[in-house]
């Protein structure tokens, strides 16, 4: 995989390419072509490659010394709450009990390691309540956050999507309780105004949509339009249908 890198980014079927020419790797070809991960993920965490530029819709991936600055890869109690303020910035506002699940259960981080960051970020963080619950934020957000109007935003997400996985699906302001079930599944999920409002299933042309009867009535026009975006990005037409359940 290094080897293959030094040329350039690469997709993951140019590497599948790459190690079909090896005799001692070809057994990895079909394994890395079908997107299983099992051999990209350590070397990312190795620090050996990364996500590079898209290409043609597609991801490639590069070799991290080739970007200038790279200074390899930090120390742990100087990536933790680095890694620690982006999941807030990203995510929050968040307890702190959701930041333990995220980055012990989700990650593999040590409580202890998770409590001596989130301590280390104390006079970053503030405590506010949000419809009776305590959750931190950092200071420099609240004011975004106050200003910011609620997003009546439809999206359509693959399975498992951080969106939604790292707010975690306990989470019933984003994944009503009843629902739970069907996001921990790995379904393709609708999101409507931040908030879990359906699943989808596509079909050669057919993108088949289960609205959740809960989530109110559903917002055709901006359905459409995400359609027709996820349509363009596949390069191909794509007919919604939609089902109230």
């Amino acid at each position: 995989v290094r080897r293959a890198l030094a040329e350039g980014p690469r997709t993951r079927s140019e590497l599948a390419t790459a190690l079909g020419r090896s005799s001692r790797y070809r057994h990895l070809r079909t394994v890395v072509a079908e997107g299983n991960d099992t051999l990209l993920k350590p070397l990312t965490w190795q620090g050996d490659m990364g996500l590079g530029p898209v290409r043609d819709g597609e991801a490639t991936f590069l070799r991290l010394d080739d970007i200038p600055g790279w200074a390899g890869i930090p120390d742990l109690d100087e990536a933790g709450p680095a890694v620690i303020t982006a999941y807030f910035r990203t995510y929050g506002p968040a307890t702190a009990d959701r930041v333990y699940d995220w980055f012990s259960k989700g990650l593999g981080g040590k409580r202890q390691a998770i409590s001596r960051w989130l301590d280390q970020l104390d006079e970053r963080l503030e405590s506010i309540t949000i419809e009776g619950d305590s959750v931190l934020v950092l200071q420099e957000d609240i004011d975004d956050l106050r200003t910011t109007p609620a997003s009546t935003a439809v999206r359509l997400l693959p399975g498992r999507d951080p969106w939604v996985m790292a707010p975690g699906t306990s989470d019933a302001r984003v994944v009503p309780p009843v629902r739970r079930e069907a996001v921990s599944r790995s379904a393709n999920l609708v999101i409507s105004g931040g908030a879990v409002a359906g699943t989808w299933t596509l079909r050669s042309e057919r993108l088949n949509v289960v609205w959740f009867k809960e989530s109110g009535r559903v917002p055709r026009t901006a359905l459409d339009q995400e359609v027709a975006a996820l349509a363009k990005l596949l390069d191909r037409p794509l007919d919604p249908e939609v089902e109230v359940g």
